[in-house]
């Protein structure tokens, strides 16, 4: 309940901190969808069932509010969640240069996903330099951010739950 409580939190911070206040700086104008560290996050440490519906609704509320075409985001966490599930019977998880990858290739699928769904569905007839170099630096934010991210979120749930092991020893100590 405590890890689902923290995702929880996780996501509202970085949901909230997303669409508010990094679209306000221009150097963050153009970054790399927060959400992703999150769904990757899930994908590498849980695989039941609870995790894909986890990752669904997440990419539900992202296309409520995104403005883009809807399922995009349910889609793309979704393939995601996929893609990272496979690798990771094949890698070990806390190697720094599969999460390296794994960042990359998650902000590649996400803009390649978009890019997609935009030609087919006839709002875009061309894609521009200007966009591929958008995605450029989206991906190459993807390749420093995404890892470090994972790390300092995956240590912050190790502090979380610790903390909450000792509240409830104590609690169970005193009773």
């Amino acid at each position: 309940m405590i890890r689902v409580v923290f995702y929880l939190c996780l996501f509202l911070a970085f949901f909230i901190v997303q669409t508010s206040t990094l679209r306000g700086f221009s150097i963050f104008s153009q970054a790399f969808d927060l959400i992703l560290v999150i769904v990757l996050s899930l994908s590498l440490k849980f695989s039941h069932i609870g995790t894909a519906a986890a990752v669904f609704l997440m990419g539900c509320v992202m296309d409520s509010v995104s403005g883009g075409p809807f399922g995009l985001y349910v889609s793309v966490y979704v393939w995601i969640f996929i893609l990272v599930r496979s690798l990771k019977s094949l890698v070990h998880m806390e190697n720094i240069v599969f999460l390296v990858c794994m960042s990359a290739v998650a902000v590649v699928v996400e803009n390649a996903f978009l890019v997609f769904v935009l030609v087919m569905g006839g709002r875009v007839d061309v894609v521009y330099f200007t966009d591929l170099e958008i995605m450029a630096k989206q991906v190459a934010w993807g390749l420093v951010f995404v890892p470090l991210l994972l790390l300092v979120v995956d240590e912050f749930e190790r502090i979380i739950l610790v903390a909450a092991k000792k509240i409830t020893q104590q609690h169970f100590d005193r009773g």
